[in-house]
């Protein structure tokens, strides 16, 4: 075999690997099943090259076939596989020098998180060096969404029939006095938060605590929220200037983490 042919086959490698993992990303929670015809179809690949691909899929484990209606569905391999991977390690590994800047600016503690079914994941978190601190949050953990700053700016950055219903699934449980436990009351705040792009949380989800949250654009879209977090008493002499800051940041994280979206788009158009 000569370099040309080397070359040769390795350019087509790259583009089988592409079609395969274009394959991967039909499915989504909305979407759990599809058939051949309609991979082939949304796909828009040559059909015996997809029932090549689907049929070394399915021998690895990486795809199975429901044998009650021959439709295709993500395999156990991958499940394994996932569960090997930290969730939201992209979105972290972007942000994290934009949290250690914010937490070396305010000099409290700092957040990201996202929506996930309903409830505010924690994906990172930078501790103040102050001795008291914020206890009630932790990497990894979900808190309910109507009683945080960084709930209500995810709530607030969905259409308003999908954060209703999502409050109608978690309930508006209450922690303390100051949590808002109906829709009512929580609708005009997510459209305050809405119009000036940023929430507070004045003890709601633990009495003494507040902080200040702003919504991480990527595409228009609220994909993440930041927020300072900070006792009471250390909060309310700075709460504009942590409004200013966690917006700044907040911003300036959503234009690196759309750069990133638009360099992996090029990457794949290129292929």
């Amino acid at each position: 075999m000569n370099i040309l042919q080397a070359e040769n086959i390795s350019k087509y490698q790259i583009k089988v690997l592409r079609k395969v993992f274009r394959l991967f990303e039909l499915f989504n929670e909305d979407v759990e099943e599809l058939s051949a015809a309609q991979i082939t179809q949304m796909l828009k690949y040559n059909q015996t090259t997809v029932f090549r691909i689907i049929s070394n899929l399915e021998e690895e484990g990486y795809l199975d076939k429901n044998p009650d209606n021959g439709k295709y569905r993500l395999g156990m391999r991958l499940f394994s596989l996932g569960n090997l991977v930290k969730p939201y390690q992209h979105l972290k590994s972007v942000a994290r020098p934009f949290l250690q800047k914010l937490n070396q600016q305010s000099g409290e503690t700092v957040h990201l998180a996202v929506l996930h079914h309903n409830q505010t994941l924690y994906v990172d978190k930078i501790e103040s060096n102050h001795t008291i601190r914020v206890v009630v949050s932790r990497v990894g953990h979900k808190l309910p969404a109507h009683c945080s700053g960084l709930g209500k700016v995810l709530l607030a950055s969905m259409p308003l029939e999908e954060s209703k219903a999502a409050m109608e699934e978690t309930g508006l449980l209450p922690f303390t006095k100051n949590t808002i436990t109906t829709w009512n009351k929580l609708l005009p705040v997510l459209e305050t938060v809405r119009r000036q792009g940023f929430a507070v949380d004045d003890g709601e989800i633990e009495l003494g605590l507040s902080c200040v949250a702003a919504p991480i654009l990527v595409d228009g879209r609220a994909t993440a929220a930041l927020s300072i977090s900070a006792p009471r008493e250390r909060f309310e002499p700075n709460g504009d200037n942590f409004t200013r800051m966690v917006q700044e940041t907040a911003r300036d994280l959503g234009e690196a983490l759309q750069d990133s979206m638009n360099r992996i788009s090029v990457s794949k158009d290129r292929t």
